[in-house]
């Protein structure tokens, strides 16, 4: 495996371990497929850094989270 993968190898596992993490924290479970969009997410950040695109994508990912938390209160 090379480097790069290998790095990115990490940064995913790390990413979704957080995300579940963190949605035991706020105690709002989230699908399958929103654990991995939130955490593509966040691995686009951690490789790429803020973009306008990102930011609009990270409010998008916040407002549906935030809307989650709310149902389960």
């Amino acid at each position: 495996m090379s480097y790069e993968k290998n790095q990115e190898s990490i940064v995913r596992q790390s990413t979704l371990k957080f995300v579940g993490d963190y949605c035991k924290m706020i105690g709002t479970p989230l699908t399958l497929k929103e654990l991995v969009g939130v955490t593509n997410v966040i691995v686009d950040y951690c490789q790429n850094g803020y973009s306008k695109e990102l930011g609009e994508r990270l409010d998008r990912v916040d407002t549906a989270i935030r809307a989650k938390f709310e149902e389960s209160l």
